[in-house]
């Protein structure tokens, strides 16, 4: 039986990613410290003998290293997300630069491939498109701390593969684009589509910031899942950096219509445009963020299989489902 440690076991990814896992056969270590993932979110298999949950900060080497890992793989998703002029930049970096340090740690001392999360945002305002893996990335100034997550990230990147080359530990960089279910963070730190799924069916405005027309990539979980297990299960994905998410894009603006389309509530959708400056101070947006899925598609054989409207009716039905509204 493989066995596999995730953290943020209790976020989006991290809990389809236990179910599927779990379906195949996997024994499955999750750890999450909860302050964004929901226990909610796994609860489901706490009678099941091949899953355990700890409640674990990833800063606390200590608590790490009670962590039995006698098996192959990690799976690093715990991450703090982007944040806006209002929030922590410190926290951010040292969550995702420290808190990765010490997986790759852990995988060093146990002998274990790691799978490290990235993020899209690493290409910044590369004029590249689509992005490719091995494209330049062009990222904004220093002190707007927007770019904290970003840079975290890339740090993060950079680390996996010093511990690769100097110390031969097996890891696999999955640059992850925009993802959702209907398990999504229904905050901002969840993503511009949660948030307006929720508000369209809550008759509430949607704020957009600018004028909605930079567009976004995004993606079913089960897609990334899907991208996830491929390169955990294959040795080609070693010392890699590939792109996973969906190639179909869209304008925010465009989104928006489309979720109240699909929603279909009958009544008018309701928009609030907010300048950029008010959340972000003199961060520009990326305008355009689309992966080129080439090497993930020849390394892997990924194929995303979800349609954007396909996985906007699946998140609308669950919320009306929970009784959300």
């Amino acid at each position: 039986m493989k066995k596999v440690l995730i953290t943020g076991v209790a976020g989006m990814i991290g809990s389809h990613l236990t179910d599927s896992l779990l379906e195949k056969g996997y024994f499955v270590t999750g750890i999450d410290d909860l302050s964004v993932g929901k226990i909610d979110n796994v609860k489901q298999h706490f009678s099941n003998k091949n899953f355990q949950f700890k409640e674990i900060d990833i800063l606390d080497s200590q608590k790490l290293e009670s962590v039995l890992i006698d098996g192959e793989i990690i799976v690093h998703l715990a991450a703090t997300k982007k944040i806006g002029e209002d929030g922590s930049g410190y926290h951010t970096l040292t969550v995702n630069t420290k808190g990765t340090e010490n997986m790759l740690e852990l995988a060093k001392s146990h002998g274990c491939k790691i799978i490290i999360a990235s993020t899209s945002d690493v290409y910044g305002m590369s004029p590249d498109l689509p992005l490719k893996e091995d494209g330049d990335l062009l990222l904004g100034p220093s002190m707007i701390k927007r770019w904290s997550y970003a840079v975290s990230k890339l740090y993060a990147e950079q680390l996996a593969f010093a511990y690769h080359k100097e110390f031969n530990v097996p890891i696999v960089v999955l640059r992850y684009f925009g993802g959702f279910s209907p398990r999504s963070s229904f905050s901002w730190s969840g993503g511009h589509l949660p948030l307006f799924v929720d508000a369209v069916l809550k008759n509430e405005y949607l704020i957009i910031h600018g004028d909605g027309k930079q567009t976004r990539s995004m993606g079913y979980v089960t897609d990334l899942v899907d991208g996830t297990i491929l390169a955990i299960e294959s040795s080609s994905s070693v010392g890699q950096i590939i792109n996973i998410g969906n190639d179909e894009e869209m304008s925010v603006v465009d989104t928006a219509y489309l979720i109240s389309e699909v929603a279909n509530t009958g009544k008018d959708l309701k928009i609030k445009f907010v300048p950029f400056e008010e959340i972000f101070g003199k961060y520009k947006d990326i305008m355009r963020r689309v992966p080129d899925l080439t090497k993930a598609r020849r390394l892997l054989g990924y194929k995303p299989k979800i349609s954007l409207r396909e996985a906007i009716k699946i998140t609308v039905e669950e919320h009306r489902k929970k009784g959300r509204i």
